[in-house]
């Protein structure tokens, strides 16, 4: 394969041509000669394209040439023409045909133009307005207007239209006294808005820096006094004192120097040689300034900048900074006494004094007496609070005086059994809390009356609660790290102490006196009513139930006691007389009953649980069905009125009751003989049974009408047994047949057995003195003589049956 021709273009003369083969220079020979030939082709082809545009040039050359010579030729004729004199001639008659036009038009062009900007003024001045735009540049433009009216007005036949043009300015310049007073009013508005709108009212009242000054304090007086008596805004008061220390520090860093600044500025440039007057469309000022006349162009404000001294700015802040904030502290009092929720008040009393210490470095100025006055106003209404909410305890005792009065046997006292069907259909899926709320209602007696009674409270201790947790939060609050630029002398130097210790300690002084006053009211409501319900002669099962409910409540009450209220002790006095009227109503029917059983036993002929003995010799075991069946009805009864009611202090109550009253039933039995076929001594005449009686008497619940269908059924049964042990042949049933010694004796023994075992059924622990009951046991003991080791052995065999049984009557045991 042949070698790659090389290109001839590169060579450097032809000499370098003749370095190859001779076939390479053949070829290259060759490639020469192709190239030439093609480059004549285009050339050829170039020119015979462009030869038609070389024609047309040539005869536009000669066309300017014939034109060229013709302007030589006129030129040369006007400088013949033209002279000195000529021209002086011709400029002196434009200068005459000048002025007599300019003099006849000039007045009328002046007055369209000064018309027409001053139409144009308050079209601008609303516009910037309407877009919020620089309240500088409009009072620069109604203080244009003023100058055009003011000529205007002046001429000898002025413009009917402008009158129209005033009181539509005048308008316009209220509303930007109102823009400028908005900016004032503003808690956003920076300094450099603040001096703007100032320059702006100069400008627009014609005001000296002193009077600006005033104003501007007016206003944020007013705004100060209309934030603290806003009554839809919560935090109105709190906008209020940031009005104050905003005015307070901007004014320190604008009056007087920054003001004074602005002010002059405004001296500096002519009115109409601002940029932003000229770039108004609404004015055209690039057509009609010409025409505006040299005293408009020319007119620079005049302000009074210097009047306003420092020491001068530092007086009326100082006389506004006492005026205002005794205004400020009048209105928060008025806010927080229309204020009931603590903790608001509490979140606003430590924001105002952040916001006031924060700031105390510029606001030394004011009296400290009424910074202190700050925390007075909010003390008070807290207390005022606390007084309130406490009294609203009275609730509670109102809830519990209509409960009592409207009192319905069978309906008030009712509470579901803990066993019946309703509770299985609660959905324990959902909500554990329903089925927990159900059970606690049934087993602890939680009947209507005395849930409205904890509702009640409930409600009220919330409120409470929320008191404490206020007090708790303002001990918790640090003041002190946040306020390290105030200087160490000041007079809030220990803050913390003052608002985190003395402040929480008073309100916490006051809650508690508050609580123990109210507290006392109720426990003295909860007296009265014991005692009523423990004098009045009502029926006992009501005024058992009554009781019932009175405890249940206090002990509801009691169980849920603030944690500022300690644990009261003056309660014990109406809960014993409670437990007293409770177990009273309690044992009424009981005891009624078992008197009616042991008086049946009084007028058997024999003893009917002698069989039963045991032992040598021969002593009861077991004690008498009266007595049994007394334990067993207490037992139902006191489960009729609740087992939560049976505390060991009210079983201790029920069981004094119990064997002071079975004392006095025992004691109706004579030592002398009895007598068969019911024709015995009269016991209710005997001095003994006077103390039953009398609590027939009280209960006045003890009658025949009520008596257990049992009770019924028992006597028919010993009647018919009784007429069967009779002697038939009887022919003087009036003459009684007395018992004999051993059976009188019998009937003692078994009746100190049964004395025994209801002593160990009714035991009291902590009890050392004698009571009735024990004086009843030793004088039934003497009557039958036993030997000390009979007796002994009864002893045991009461107490040891008691222990055999006792789980029987488990709220006695």
């Amino acid at each position: 394969m042949a070698a790659e021709a090389p290109d001839p273009k590169t060579f450097r003369s032809w000499e370098d041509a003749f370095q190859y083969p001779i076939a390479v220079v053949r070829g290259m020979e060759r490639q020469l000669r192709s190239d030439i030939d093609s480059d004549r082709e285009k050339l050829r082809s170039l020119i015979g394209t462009s030869y038609r545009d070389l024609l047309g040039s040539a005869e536009s050359i000669l066309e300017m040439d014939s034109q060229m010579q013709d302007v030589e030729s006129y030129l040369g004729q006007m400088g013949m023409r033209c002279n000195s004199t000529l021209l002086e001639k011709k400029a002196a008659n434009f200068r005459a045909w000048n002025h007599d036009t300019k003099t006849r038009d000039n007045e009328r062009y002046a007055l369209a133009s000064q018309m027409a900007v001053l139409r144009g003024c308050p079209e601008a001045i609303a516009r910037l307005l309407k877009n919020g735009a620089s309240l500088l540049l409009a009072a620069n433009i109604l203080v244009l207007s003023r100058l055009l009216h003011k000529k205007l007005s002046q001429r000898d036949d002025p413009p009917p239209y402008l009158e129209v043009l005033r009181q539509r300015l005048a308008t316009l310049r209220q509303k930007l006294r109102t823009m400028i007073d908005r900016r004032f009013r503003s808690l956003e508005a920076s300094e450099s808005v603040l001096i703007e709108a100032m320059c702006a009212l100069s400008l627009t009242t014609s005001s000296s820096a002193t009077d600006v000054l005033r104003h501007f304090l007016h206003v944020r007086g007013s705004t100060v006094s209309d934030f603290g008596q806003m009554r839809d805004d919560d935090r109105g008061i709190f906008k209020s004192l940031r009005m104050v220390v905003k005015t307070l520090k901007d004014c320190q860093v604008m009056i007087p120097t920054q003001l004074s600044r602005a002010l002059e500025s405004l001296k500096l440039i002519k009115l109409l040689r601002k940029p932003d007057i000229r770039s108004l469309l609404e004015l055209n000022l690039d057509i009609h300034q010409r025409w505006l006349g040299e005293d408009i162009n020319n007119f620079i404000p005049y302000i009074r900048h210097d009047d306003l001294q420092k020491l001068e700015a530092n007086r009326l802040l100082k006389q506004w900074a006492r005026q205002t904030f005794s205004s400020f502290i009048e209105s928060l009092r008025e806010k927080v006494d229309n204020i009931n929720d603590p903790a608001f008040i509490v979140s606003l009393r430590q924001e105002l004094l952040e916001l006031w210490f924060s700031n105390q470095s510029i606001s030394m100025d004011v009296d400290m007496s009424e910074v202190e006055e700050i925390r007075d106003a909010f003390s008070h209404r807290v207390k005022d609070l606390i007084h309130q909410r406490c009294a609203d305890l009275s609730s509670v005792a109102s809830t519990i005086d209509l409960r009592l009065e409207g009192w319905e046997n069978g309906v008030s006292d009712a509470c579901p059994a803990i066993w019946e069907d309703a509770i299985t259909t609660i959905d324990t899926a959902s909500s554990v809390s329903a089925l927990k709320e159900a059970l606690s209602i049934r087993a602890y007696g939680r009947s209507p009356p005395v849930q409205f009674v904890s509702t009640a409270y409930a409600t009220w201790l919330e409120t409470i609660h929320e008191l404490e947790a206020v007090i708790q939060g303002m001990r918790q609050k640090k003041w002190a790290d946040g306020f390290d630029e105030v200087d160490d002398d000041c007079v809030f130097e220990n803050k913390q102490a003052l608002l985190s210790e003395d402040d929480p300690r008073l309100l916490q002084e006051t809650l508690d006196d508050a609580l123990k006053q109210n507290f006392q009211m109720l426990d003295h409501l909860m007296q009265t009513h014991a005692q009523n319900l423990d004098n009045n002669r009502i029926d006992d099962v009501e005024a058992g139930h009554k009781s019932c409910f009175l405890l249940r409540a206090s002990q509801d009450i009691t169980i849920k006691l603030p944690a500022s209220y300690p644990r009261p002790e003056n309660t014990a006095n109406y809960i014993a007389i409670l437990h007293a009227r409770i177990a009273k109503s309690a044992l009424q029917q009981p005891l009624s009953r078992c008197q009616r059983r042991f008086r049946k036993t009084l007028r058997q002929k024999q003893l009917r649980t002698r069989i039963l003995w045991d032992g040598d010799p021969q002593l009861p075991v077991l004690p008498s069905p009266y007595a049994f069946r007394l334990l067993h009805e207490t037992i139902k009864s006191m489960t009729a009125f609740g087992a939560d009611i049976w505390t060991p202090r009210a079983t201790g109550i029920l069981k004094h009751q119990l064997r002071d009253a079975v004392a006095s039933i025992m004691n109706e039995a004579p030592e002398d003989t009895r007598q068969v076929n019911g024709h015995g001594p009269k016991p209710n005449g005997s001095k003994d049974n006077e103390g039953m009686n009398s609590h027939k008497d009280n209960s006045g619940s003890a009658s025949p009408k009520e008596e257990d269908p049992e009770d019924k059924e028992d006597e028919e049964r010993e009647d018919r047994e009784g007429a069967q042990t009779a002697k038939p042949n009887d022919e003087s049933p009036s003459k009684p047949e007395g018992l004999s010694e051993d059976v009188i004796r019998e009937m003692r023994i078994q009746r100190l057995f049964d004395v025994l075992y209801l002593q160990n059924a009714a035991s009291i622990k902590g009890s050392d003195g004698e009571d009735a009951l024990d004086r009843t046991r030793n004088g039934i003991g003497l009557s039958v003589a036993l030997t000390d080791r009979d007796l002994n052995r009864m002893k045991k065999s009461a107490e040891g049956y008691w222990k055999r049984t006792e789980l029987l009557f488990a709220l006695l045991a």
